[in-house]
């Protein structure tokens, strides 16, 4: 019988709802009154979220909640046009008001006549004409109980209306509530503390009393107040049978009791009942409500010197200013709260009350937005030692613990200190809490402080950092035997968040398993943290899915990008500049990150998206706000400049050595030598590559800085990062101007050989191919050895990388080591020298496969020229052919090498179309010598004796030659 009931009502709710969104679609550009009404703020508000998801994108959802000061429905629909200018404009929309619900029906003060739903009514009843103005469907939200009453209190406005709308919760649809009682570690007492009997009993006592004392007597009020609080714990404990149901009687028989106070001018009394009313409104997240309640409490108490109440509406309005929107203006309110609740709270009078309001105080230092955040940070430690005084494990073990674990939390955020002696001083006044907090005593709070001590364990300096990031994760596995996702969904999610975090950067098990992990844990962090319900951690968890899958190592590795650019992109639909700066620069700067690394779309496209995502994170993230956020972007935006396509190459280098610079006014060796370093070896990358300068110096440049990053890249503290800066070195090394050419050339075969000890083709394939190839070219131009030695060397080398460096995995440097293997085969000496160039010319062909004049033309220019010299020297095939493929191939590079972007590639091809013509065996012999002069000419006007003086002798030598020839020629010609 009762599922039959259920579903009756699931029935007549979704019939509620269909005709609500079927009016609402059809009022648009009408006024439009709808009164809906639920006995239940939750399942109303995802009714809300739900006809709001629905209509969106063609209709807008608008929220405005009643001024419970000036109850009026015009009002708040002023208030919301007035926020939202684009109103007014005809926009599509559907306007929504809440706020009846926190209506009181007692007048407060004597001065008062109406109460709150009184004038609630009657500005509906008067008001209405001027509602005309506003011509889009308006949902208003009321209770059960108000809309019994509307009918008659407002009966104008009634006539107006649309339709109504009831929706009832079902016991299954309350189950899945959690009522927003606040479960932080800032515990309110009151100022009293009332033993109060069986809710049953006090019903039955109010009744007594009624038929004895009647309707009026003092000692009605007193239960009144008991029945409250009585309610009120069935709330806070979570032993409510009917949440809503007891919600509301317990704040019914509140403002009885103050009703009855007022009437008998009981103003001690009425500031205590105030003060519990607040504190329920506030233990169910109302805040604004219960600041108003604490004042009216706090002016009764100064009015009739009740000194100790006084304090306690200071030390409630403190706590609800604390949590009332977390503003930096009420955190100051707060503070300024409880430094006044402190002048009648004195240790020596209140030490128990001094003590809880000292660590309400702290709580508030450590929230503060306002001021320097390292003074905070030292007003707060102090005030949780002061209340540590009081609070002794001994004779308040709970506060004692609840103290400890807040003063852990202040240590771990510290900035003051040496950073790893904080988390070390956190950690253990973690565990001081937790002999108190165990599971079995404390399972909750238990929970929450193994959720923190997780926290500092990840972020510990000191210890292995493998162990600490294992011990975090136990820690927060620990919190999700309490934290169920059924019992404390948010908390649940917060610790998957957490737990997330660990496993993206644990060091033990395998890397790949880990990020699956920890993507699994943030996807179940999203089942709770939506878009529509926790927005600002929604968008955390986005940041955080991003990253994760930045590094995935599983799945295909083009499609993880997407995915992180994705969940980026969702991120700042919250994290905007405005809402959030620190979040949105650096969800900026990891969206940058992503995209200078994408695969799919042009690769151009995708660097500049990457350089103006910088470019945006740096617009909050100053030098003088946020100094290492600051270094680390610009290291970033240099490394997005040093491989930038679009723009003048030789500017975007000067631009990247300039923001890697001025990284490195933060990142110094002594502050940050990990990160130094990092950038001394990107600095490095980016003088090898400068084109501006003198190119001998730039070198000299990158050999230091390489050097430099190597004081701290050592092979034993940072193995992989030693590897990579050596096999850098080594290139720096091979293309070296100064200094002995063959002492640089075994400079940089050594440090190939180090890294090859580290980049191993098990442990990283794909490093050691590079390596591989890096240190063929070494051995291809080394001078020290036998030469030929170094080319079997260079060939092996060559032949090692190309067995990762596949065509279908790495096309691009499976063609350079082509090219590059090409190139050894034709100075090779050993072995049959026909045999070698047909290899050469084989992988010059092969590298052409990728190297596209279309794709990649520079690179398909060197490959013709090398083909070009192949062609010039091969045995094989028909020497005439040959010669005639080597035309081809130095007219072909000639198309790329001009004279104005590649002057001294230019100036080498055309010596070498000389010398190939010089040999031709077709075409008139007198044409081929012009050719011949032609080209040396055109070689000489690069090829100057200033400039190449070794090739200028050369080519002025060949042209020498070539004249003597033409004249010989002529002779020959001219005796015929």
């Amino acid at each position: 019988m009762q599922d039959d009931i259920h579903k009756e009502q699931i029935h007549a709710n979704e019939d509620s709802y269909t005709r609500l969104v079927t009016i609402i679609e059809a009022s648009q550009g009408i006024l439009s009154l709808l009164i809906a009404s639920c006995d239940d703020r939750h399942f109303r508000d995802s009714i809300i979220r739900r006809y709001e998801a629905e209509l969106s994108p063609q209709i807008s959802g608008y929220r405005v909640q009643l001024n419970y000061e000036e109850p009026s429905l015009l009002s708040a629909l002023r208030q919301l046009q007035q926020a939202n200018p684009e109103l007014p404009k005809g926009k599509a929309a559907v306007l929504t008001v809440t706020g009846t619900e926190d209506l009181l029906t007692v007048a407060l003060g004597e001065d008062t006549i109406r109460t709150e739903i009184q004038r609630f009514f009657g500005y509906l009843q008067w008001e209405r004409e001027a509602l005309r103005q506003f011509t889009y469907p308006i949902v208003l939200w009321v209770t059960p109980k108000i809309l019994e009453q509307i009918s008659f209190a407002a009966p104008d406005f009634w006539s107006w209306r649309s339709g109504v709308f009831r929706f009832v919760a079902t016991e299954v649809a309350k189950e899945t509530v959690t009522p927003t009682i606040q479960t932080n570690d800032l515990y309110l007492i009151d100022s009293e503390v009332i033993e109060t009997l069986p809710l049953d009993e006090l019903l039955l006592r109010v009744n007594q009393v009624k038929q004895e004392q009647g309707e009026q007597s003092s000692a009605l009020a007193i239960l009144y107040d008991r029945v409250g609080q009585a309610y009120r714990s069935l709330v806070k404990n979570q032993q409510a049978e009917h949440l809503q149901q007891e919600i509301d009687l317990g704040i019914e028989y509140f403002q009885k009791a103050i009703a009855l106070q007022i009437l008998l001018k009981d103003k001690p009394n009425l500031a205590n009942t105030l003060n519990r009313l607040g504190n329920f409104y506030q233990e169910l997240g109302r805040y604004e409500r219960a600041i108003s309640l604490y004042k009216q409490s706090l002016a009764i108490s100064r009015e009739i010197g009740a000194q100790q109440t006084e304090a306690a509406s200071l030390s409630n309005l403190g706590k609800a200013y604390q949590f009332f929107g977390n503003k930096a203006s009420n955190l100051e309110t707060a503070i300024a709260a409880y430094q006044d609740a402190l002048q009648i709270y004195t240790r020596e009078a209140f030490p128990v009350d001094w003590a809880r309001t000292q660590n309400n105080l702290a709580n508030a230092y450590s929230d503060r937005i306002r001021g320097d955040k390292a003074d905070n940070l030292e007003d707060a430690i102090a005030a949780y030692q002061d209340a540590l005084q009081i609070r002794t494990r001994e004779a308040f073990p709970e506060q004692w613990a609840t103290t400890q674990n807040n003063l852990a939390i202040a240590y771990s955020e510290r900035i003051r200190g040496q950073k790893a002696q904080n988390l070390e001083t956190a950690i253990a006044t973690y565990n001081n809490a937790l002999q108190i907090r165990t599971r079995e005593a404390f399972p909750v709070d238990w929970a929450m402080t193994q959720n923190n001590l997780a926290n500092a364990y990840r972020n510990r300096i000191r210890g292995d950092k493998a162990q600490n990031l294992e011990d975090a994760i136990a820690s927060y596995q620990n919190a999700l035997q309490i934290y169920t996702r059924e019992a404390f969904p948010v908390d649940w999610a917060m610790t998957q968040n957490n737990l997330a975090n660990a496993y993206r950067n644990r060091i033990r098990g395998d890397k790949a398993d880990n990020l699956e992990h920890a993507i699994a844990s943030y996807q179940n962090a999203l089942q709770i943290y939506t878009r529509e319900a926790f927005p600002v951690d929604w968008a955390m968890t986005q940041n955080n899915l991003g990253f994760a899958y930045w590094e995935r190592i599983r799945g295909d590795k083009a499609d993880n990008l997407e995915h992180a650019i994705a969940y980026y992109q969702n991120a700042l639909q919250i994290r905007t500049c405005e809402a959030l700066p620190v979040q949105w620069a650096m969800t900026q700067n990891n969206l940058a990150i992503a995209y200078r690394n994408r695969i799919r779309g042009d690769k151009a496209d995708n660097l500049e998206h990457a350089i103006a995502s910088y470019q945006n994170a740096l617009q909050i993230r100053t030098r003088e706000a946020f100094p290492i956020d600051w270094a680390t972007t610009q290291n970033n935006l240099a490394s997005a400049f040093l491989y930038r396509i679009r723009g003048d190459k030789a500017d975007n280098l000067e631009h990247a050595i300039a923001s890697y610079q001025n990284a490195l006014q933060i990142r110094t060796r002594e502050a940050l030598p990990v990160q130094w370093a990092m950038t001394q070896n990107n600095l490095a990358i980016a003088y090898s590559d400068r084109i501006r300068g003198d190119k001998a110096d730039n070198l000299e440049h990158a050999i230091a800085y390489y050097q430099n990053a190597l004081q701290i890249r050592t092979r034993q503290a940072f193995p992989v990062d030693w590897a990579t800066t050596q096999n850098n070195l080594a290139v720096a090394y091979s293309e070296r101007i100064k200094g002995d050419k063959a002492n640089n050339l075994e400079d940089a075969i050594t440090s190939c050989q180090n890294a090859l000890q580290i980049l191993t083709r098990e442990a990283f394939p794909v490093e050691w191919a590079a390596t591989q190839n890096d240190l063929a070219n070494a051995y291809l131009n080394r001078i020290r050895g036998d030469k030929a030695d170094n080319l079997e060397h260079a060939i092996a080398s060559y032949q090692n990388a190309l067995q990762i460096h596949t065509r279908e995995a790495f096309p691009i440097n499976w063609a350079t080591t082509q090219n590059n293997l090409a190139v050894a085969y034709c100075n090779r000496i050993r072995g049959d020298k026909a045999d070698n160039l047909e290899d050469a010319i084989a992988s010059y062909q092969n590298a052409l496969e990728i190297r596209t004049r279309e794709a990649f033309p520079v690179d398909w220019a060197t490959t013709q020229y090398n083909l070009a010299i192949a062609y010039s020297n091969r045995i094989r095939g028909d020497k005439a052919d040959n010669l005639e493929e080597a035309i081809a191939y130095c007219q072909n590079a000639l198309q790329i090498y001009t004279r104005e972007a590649f002057p001294i590639n230019w100036a080498m091809t055309q010596n070498n179309l000389a010398t190939a013509y010089r040999h031709r065996i077709r075409g008139d012999k007198a044409n081929n010598l012009e050719y011949v002069i032609a080209s040396c000419q055109n070689a000489l006007q690069i090829y100057t004796r200033e400039a190449f003086p070794i090739e200028w002798e050369k080519t002025q030598k060949n042209l020498r030659l070539i004249q003597r020839d033409k004249e010989k020629l002529e002779k020959k010609i001219t005796e015929v």
